[in-house]
């Protein structure tokens, strides 16, 4: 029998002017780069300058950042924020959730299209592709900070996590595989059905959420309601949600037209060095659990967390 795979990744890339730098954290900036670069390729055919990719790239980041926290927060973990109220202002203990970071980026793309008046089907289907590489390399970081973990297994390629006796299933980069195959799918969808139908969107979220509800079949939430993940909740809801929107776009014979702004605007400087504030402030964020409540509930010796 093969000899399972133990987990001992270092948590930190490095060290810049004494503050670790996080893999966690660093999918962040990679993804928010991502966001930035396919609205930069893409705003031709939107229509859009580059002053418009800045603002909803900043817009969608922070809905990130504030939706993932605060879902983490509320929903994964409020038995520990309850006891360390004041931790839920600190990035550095952890605690990001997926769920709560689809909806915040949904937050921030739809204020952005309120504030400068463009499609929100258009820019919704175009966030499919940057949101499903997102999702994707996500999960990478997820199996790099040991947060997310399956169900035991006895196959080769199971994984013993720090803290977990057993070999678990590496569910983190089933889910991570699963995200990224969906990013030339809708590149494909977006060429048949372009943006402003609807169908993008209703075939990421249909395809994203019902195939992570297979997927999450082999996880272990290390908590849940009624003896469920949380999770699983989400994203049957998400399922649903997909299944409806993609039925109507289906048969929805128009499609959004973009609207262009009369007159061309510039970057501006301070919203520009607010981006790159962004991109750079989640490389402080080690794990998507708060570290000290997972080591916890994992039963390992408490390690401290930098002030």
């Amino acid at each position: 029998m093969a000899t399972p795979y133990v987990h001992n990744l270092s948590l930190e890339i490095g060290h810049v002017f004494g503050l670790p730098v996080y893999w966690y954290g660093a999918i962040y900036t990679v993804g928010f780069l991502g966001v930035f670069g396919w609205f930069a390729l893409r705003r031709g055919r939107l229509g859009w300058t580059m002053a418009d990719v800045t603002e909803l790239s900043v817009l969608m980041a922070l809905g990130i950042l504030i939706g993932g926290r605060v879902f983490d927060i509320l929903v994964y973990e409020p038995g520990y924020y309850r006891e360390h109220p004041l931790d839920a202002l600190n990035w550095w203990v952890g605690g990001m959730a997926s769920h709560g970071v689809m909806l915040g980026g949904v937050v921030g793309v739809f204020l952005f299209c309120r504030l400068r008046r463009k499609p929100f089907l258009i820019a919704a289907d175009e966030l499919t592709v940057p949101a499903a590489f997102l999702m994707g390399i996500g999960r990478i970081g997820n199996f790099i900070e040991g947060g997310v973990i399956g169900s035991v297994t006895a196959m080769p390629w199971g994984v013993v996590f720090p803290g977990v006796d057993e070999p678990r299933h590496p569910v983190a980069l089933y889910d991570g595989a699963k995200n990224l195959i969906l990013v030339p799918l809708l590149i494909l969808v977006l060429r048949r059905w372009p943006a402003g139908r609807g169908v993008a969107t209703g075939a990421f979220l249909f395809l994203y959420a019902g195939l992570r509800v297979l997927v999450d079949l082999f996880r272990d939430y290390e908590g849940g309601w009624l003896g469920i993940g949380q999770g699983q909740y989400f994203n049957l809801i998400m399922a649903a949600v997909g299944l409806l929107v993609l039925v109507r776009a289906l048969r929805r014979r128009t499609t959004a037209t973009p609207y262009v702004s009369p007159e061309p605007r510039r970057v501006n400087p301070l919203l520009a060095a607010v981006f790159v504030f962004l991109c750079l402030y989640p490389l402080g964020i080690p794990t998507s659990w708060t570290k000290a409540n997972i080591e916890t509930i994992r039963g390992e010796e408490p390690v401290e967390t930098r002030p």
